[in-house]
């Protein structure tokens, strides 16, 4: 009777393994899978990759707390979000993203935080994601961070370069109870109304 049991018990644990797949990440391409960058985000989940082709692409997108790679094939010389000026943020991470949110290879341009916002390239709150090889380029806040605002963030900035935006506060970059690390980074013709260019 004992031995019926053992092995009884051996089955079902072998059957409990068979039935849990690991699940594999998904790479999404854009715009050869999705035909914009948030229709590729709001289809990802953890651990996916977005591959995005040379172009520009007139949107603003929201991370969503996904822990996903956002990269372009070809680097930001050649790929762009515009916002076009109608952007309040044109990469928002809001929702608790950490490292493992990552935003690579991109030109970000065309942000207007108006009427006393903040970020106007990319606003990031109560989030710390990872960014590398961005431009911030031509991007406008009423209050701090045209380029990029931080506030109560940990973000870390990789070969980034901020160029031409415009703020009251932090032009480049606003930093608000936030502890940025900032790794070879370049911050250039950003203009302000009150400190910190």
């Amino acid at each position: 009777m004992a031995g019926r049991f053992y092995k009884h018990v051996s089955f079902v644990v072998t059957l409990s393994s068979m039935a849990a797949p690991t699940a594999l990440a998904a790479v999404i391409n854009v715009p050869a899978g999705h035909a914009t960058i948030q229709g590729a985000i709001d289809a990802a989940v953890n651990g996916d990759e977005i591959v995005v082709a040379p172009g520009t692409y007139k949107e603003a997108i929201d991370f969503l707390g996904k822990a996903i790679i956002l990269r372009s094939c070809a680097g930001p010389e050649v790929t762009t979000i515009d916002g076009e000026g109608n952007a309040l943020h044109v990469v928002r991470c809001f929702n608790g993203e950490g490292p493992d949110t990552v935003l690579d290879g991109f030109t970000i341009t065309g942000g207007n935080a108006a009427d006393g916002e903040s970020g106007g390239g990319m606003y990031n709150f109560n989030s710390s994601p990872t960014v590398i090889d961005c431009i911030f380029s031509e991007n406008y806040a009423a209050h701090g961070g045209g380029g990029m605002c931080n506030y109560k963030s940990s973000v870390t900035v990789t070969d980034c370069k901020f160029s031409g935006s415009s703020a009251a506060l932090g032009a480049g970059m606003g930093n608000f109870s936030s502890t940025p690390t900032v790794n070879n980074c370049t911050f250039s013709r950003n203009v302000f109304a009150l400190w910190g260019g």
